[in-house]
């Protein structure tokens, strides 16, 4: 079974997966965690550790945090480095999200990941440059 989960400084986490529901209802099998939020009733730490004993050997689970190097991204690295069905990536952002969740689940391997956030870098566009490069001058 395919797992998502988002992990983030604040709630950023959240508001991804509230935004991926505008396109998809089918977010049953992804997961929010945010770290370093003020919410008396969350424990980041508690629902990671729950989130990796749910995982099965038969399990895919794909893994995006916000920042590279960022303490939740060491965090999750920490935990998850001795699962090798679980794929991290930093740079959490909807294009690489909704990319991901249109992946046919036997088809993710690393390298079919790396071609997906390769895809998604190369979205990331500085917008005046953009126009003034590709735009031939016919309004």
């Amino acid at each position: 079974m395919l797992k998502i989960l988002l992990a983030s400084h604040g709630n950023l986490c959240l508001g991804m997966l509230e935004t991926l529901q505008l396109f998809t209802q089918e977010t049953r099998h992804i997961q929010a965690i945010p770290f370093y939020t003020e919410d008396p009733e969350r424990n980041p730490e508690a629902e990671l550790e729950d989130f990796i004993r749910r995982l099965q050997e038969t399990d895919t689970a794909i893994v995006l945090t916000d920042i590279l190097w960022g303490s939740v991204n060491q965090q999750l690295m920490m935990k998850l480095n001795d699962k090798p069905q679980v794929h991290l990536i930093t740079g959490l952002n909807l294009s690489l999200l909704l990319e991901l969740i249109t992946m046919n689940p036997e088809s993710i391997n690393p390298e079919t990941i790396a071609e997906k956030v390769n895809v998604c870098r190369d979205s990331i566009v500085y917008m005046r440059q953009y126009a003034i490069e590709n735009l031939d001058g016919d309004e």
